[in-house]
C-alpha cells in the first residue's frame, strides 16, 4: 500500500512539473478560513506534541479561490486542488515531498483523511474542525 502511494505520489509530481494544476470550476470562498496557516492542534481526538515532529507542527491552507490546498504533515510539504463548496472539501490529487524524519507516524492517516470524499470542515469560533463523515478527524488553530 504504502509503496502504491509513493508512486502514484511521484506520478502527480511529475505531472504537474509538466503542467501546472488547474483548479476546479466551481468552488466558493469562505474568508473566514481562505488562505489562512491553520495549525493543526489534534489529530483523531489526541493533542499533538510538537516534539514529535522534526519540521513543527502539521499545518493546512485553503486557497479557495484557485481550488487549491497545501500544508505540511509535520515532516512532508504537500499541495494538490481542491473544490470548496459551502463547507465541503472535494480533494482532488495531492502531491508530496518525501523526507525521512523519525518518530513521525500520522502521515498516511493525514492523508487518508485529506483525500476523504466526504471531507468537510466547521469553524467554532476560533478552532476549525475537519470532519471525515461527519466524525471530527483535526482540530486547528490559525497559526501566529
Amino acid at each position: 500500500m504504502k509503496v502504491k502511494l509513493h508512486v502514484v505520489l511521484a506520478f502527480i509530481i511529475i505531472a504537474s512539473a509538466c503542467s501546472s494544476l488547474k483548479p476546479a470550476p466551481h468552488s466558493t470562498v469562505d474568508a473566514r478560513i481562505n488562505n489562512i496557516v491553520w495549525g493543526v492542534v489534534t489529530f483523531k481526538g489526541h493533542v499533538l506534541n510538537q516534539a514529535a515532529f522534526p519540521n513543527g507542527l502539521p499545518y493546512i491552507s485553503f486557497n479557495m479561490q484557485e481550488s487549491k490546498i497545501s500544508g505540511s504533515d509535520g515532516c512532508d510539504n504537500f499541495m494538490g486542488v481542491a473544490t470548496y463548496k459551502g463547507n465541503t472539501i472535494t480533494p482532488g490529487p495531492i502531491a508530496s515531498t518525501k523526507m525521512a524524519c523519525q518518530g513521525t507516524d500520522i502521515q498516511s492517516d493525514f492523508y487518508d483523511a485529506l483525500a476523504s470524499t466526504h471531507l468537510a470542515w466547521r469553524l467554532d469560533g476560533e478552532t476549525l474542525r475537519l470532519l471525515v463523515n461527519d466524525a471530527e478527524v483535526m482540530t486547528l488553530k490559525e497559526r501566529e
